[in-house]
Parts: structure tokens; sequence; C-alpha cells
């Protein structure tokens, strides 16, 4: 995501600086405007350039995204603080839960940054089609609209167009959650079409019933945070979230599949939110039993369709359906 991003804003004709810890990330972009591990066909713009320097890839900045993985949030936003100019903008591309605290990532930025002017990119975002600038709807959210405008001004263009919403714990909520359903469609693979529907019927609704406990606004649900997300992330082949349940249902083991992730430097947030799952249900005070059978298998070692099956075959597996049966 922050290559793709990155890319997407230089395009635009802002001058653009990457921040990694990797020096052969950093030479590659410099020298041959490449990135030596994602898109690595592309050639980047001339207006994006690299660092290993958070102190100069700070300077200066207007808006600052953060994408690296949600166990970093906070150790990457306190390095941030001090060269993390007042005036700025950071909006977060994580979709993921603290485990320890089981705070969204734009909480954890917020109080580690010391800041106000924090939100999140929301919506579906596959990065190979902002890469190829392929017709694209994302959201950003913030409790700040000047945040919203930061974020459309330099990331929309032509092929990227930016919707704004401030009912920011909301759609944070929903983006979070959605990468459950992700694997939750994954893990059906092998049941049929109309299984994989169903459970994505399932956890939709589940996600809107947690994201309306958690203060949602209603007008937040049915768009690009839950409907977007979901479609994209259950049934597209270059979502993570959703490879891993389809991996799985095929055999293989979460943490071969989690060790393969980390040496390709990626992530699926999905894994955690599982993880979060509970305690995030305990505080909306809701059952959310897609989210239980998913953990089941990822956690417990459940196997995946027989466990799966029998779940969908359960009454309580439509409890938040608005058409489900008495």
């Amino acid at each position: 995501m922050a290559i793709a991003l990155a890319a997407r804003i230089a395009k635009n004709g802002f001058q653009t600086v990457m921040w990694s810890e990797r020096p052969g990330v950093v030479a590659s972009i410099n020298d041959e405007h490449r990135h030596p591990h994602h898109f690595t066909s592309y050639t980047l713009p001339n207006e994006l350039s690299a660092t290993e320097s958070s102190e100069r890839a700070l300077n200066g900045a207007r808006l600052v995204i953060m994408a690296v993985k949600s166990e970093r949030v906070a150790e990457t936003a306190r390095l941030a603080r001090d060269s993390f100019h007042r005036g700025s903008v950071m909006l977060s591309a994580t979709k993921g839960v603290e485990i320890e605290t089981y705070r969204f990532m734009s909480s954890v930025i917020r109080e580690e940054l010391k800041s106000d002017k924090v939100g999140i990119i929301s919506g579906p975002n596959i990065t190979t089609d902002i890469m190829e600038d392929a017709p694209t709807a994302i959201l950003v959210a913030a409790e700040d609209v000047d945040v919203i405008k930061a974020g459309r001004g330099h990331l929309e263009s032509n092929s990227l167009k930016v919707f704004g919403s401030t009912d920011l714990k909301g759609i944070e909520a929903l983006s979070v959650v959605k990468n459950i359903v992700a694997i939750a469609a994954g893990l059906a693979i092998n049941l049929g079409d109309n299984a994989r529907s169903y459970v994505i019927s399932l956890g939709l609704s589940e996600i809107q019933a947690l994201a309306k406990r958690l203060g949602a606004r209603p007008e937040s649900s049915g768009g690009l945070a839950d409907i977007g997300e979901v479609f994209l992330s259950s049934t597209s082949k270059h979502s993570r979230n959703h490879m891993i349940g389809v991996d799985i249902a095929n055999g293989a083991k979460l943490p071969d599949l989690l060790a393969a992730l980390e040496a390709a430097n990626e992530t699926a947030e999905g894994v955690n939110a599982v993880f979060a799952s509970k305690k995030l249900a305990e505080i909306a005070g809701i059952e959310m039993p897609l989210a239980e059978c998913v953990y089941q298998i990822l956690y417990d070692g459940s196997p995946a369709t027989e466990t799966l099956r029998s779940f969908l075959s359960e009454k309580r597996a439509a409890k938040w359906l608005t058409a489900s049966a008495a």
C-alpha cells in the first residue's frame, strides 16, 4: 500500500518522500526509480524519493501516511513525534487493531503522536489497481474536516476518487472487522458459491452490528467502508486476508502462512482482528458467531471446511441477518 499511495501522490505533482528502514529499498527507489520488492516492473515518478531518516521524511511534510504493520504503528508514531509538524496531517493506511490494548489505529496514532490531526484511509483499494491508474474510490475518515481535505487534495486524481466522512470511529470499526469476513469467505472456498455468499452476508451483518454498538452513524453503513471493502477483500485473489482463508481451507497451517508473509514484509491484518474479535464483541456487548467460528479454525485448530459447514447449519449463524428465521 505504501508504494502505491506514494506513487499516486507523486504523480499528482507533489514532492514525496518515503521513509524506509531498509537501505536496499531506499537505494533502489532513489537510483533506479523502482521498488526492489513490490511492483518491480513499474517506473516510479521522479517526484518520489526515499530516505532512512524519519527527520528528513517528515521535514516540511503537510501530509504523512502511515502504512506499517499494526504492531509497529505505536512505535512508528513515537519515532515521528518530534519531527512531526503540528500543523501537518497524518492518515493511517493500516486497518488493524493493537492487540495489547484493542485500540484502533487512529487512536494509537493520536495518543502516541500527541496530535488530533489524524484520520484513516478506508474503502476498497487493491494496490495494483492504484498503480495502474484503474478507476478506484477510497474514503478518508477523520473528525476534522481539514484532515479530509488534505487527504483529498493530495490523493485525488482522474482515476482515484476520494470521498470523506467525519464518522471516524464508525468507519474504522467497519474497515477493521471486514478483514475477518475476508478470511471467512476464503475458508468457505470448498463449500460452493452459495455458502460463500451466505458467509459474506453473515459477516457484513456482524460488522455492521458491531460498528453500530461502537457508535457508528447509520449513514456510514452501506458504502465503501463496509459493502465496498467486504466485496473486494472477500473475493479478490489480491486480498491477503482472503487468500489466508483459502490456503487454510486447502490444508495450509497458519504459522507457515504468517512466516511467508513476514519474509515478504507483508501482513494480513485480519488475523489480528480475528484474535481481537472476542474482546471487541465483549466491549460492544454483542455476539459475533461468525468471528467466533473463524477464531476456532485459526487459533484452536478446528478443521476449516467441516467447522464452517457445521456452523452454517446452526440457527445462531443468522443472528444478525435482518431476514433471519425466527
